[in-house]
């Protein structure tokens, strides 16, 4: 169990590239300066490491790609710039089903932007996030591993807090 929890966490911040891909040429979308609270949202069924579909709405709309990794710091990439973000686990649930070995894993934490390039140069803020990660583990000797990739995953993270640009 702790060995699929510890994969989990990693996943949480490691999705692929494929989902990303497209999302990074989308029209670059309104930019503003001010402060207030931006929403983005991350998005990926990806069962390997890599970047994730990404859209940020509030101070400034945009759609691009989060590259998280699997380290407590990622950044956000948008036709306009970069923003680093560094976060912080905080409380969460996990449910694992022996028979299915389908894991249902619910997390929250905080999250700070450190850092930004491009038309993000200079931005700062920080705010809460919610992850939703499902997945069904492949079998080894009959069990769930985690030493093989997910069979499927669908991961959903969501953040939101204020700005200022």
């Amino acid at each position: 169990m702790r060995k699929l929890l510890a994969a989990a966490a990693a996943t949480i911040f490691a999705v692929t590239s494929a989902a990303g891909a497209s999302a990074a040429s989308a029209a670059p979308g309104t930019h503003q300066s001010g402060y207030g609270t931006e929403y983005v949202q991350i998005m990926s069924t990806a069962t390997t490491g890599g970047s994730a579909s990404a859209i940020a709405r509030g101070v400034f709309t945009a759609a691009g790609r989060a590259d998280l990794g699997s380290s407590r710091t990622g950044t956000l990439v948008f036709p306009g710039g970069t923003i680093t973000v560094s976060h912080q686990p905080g409380r969460g649930t996990s449910q694992i089903d022996p028979r299915t070995c389908l894991n249902v894993i619910n997390q929250t934490g905080s999250y700070r932007i450190t850092d930004g390039t491009g038309q993000y140069a200079g931005i700062r803020g920080y705010g809460t996030y919610q992850l939703s990660l499902e997945f069904v583990s492949a079998r080894s000797n009959g069990q769930c591993t985690s030493g093989k990739p997910p069979l499927v995953q669908q991961e959903l993270l969501r953040l939101s807090g204020p700005v200022l640009r």
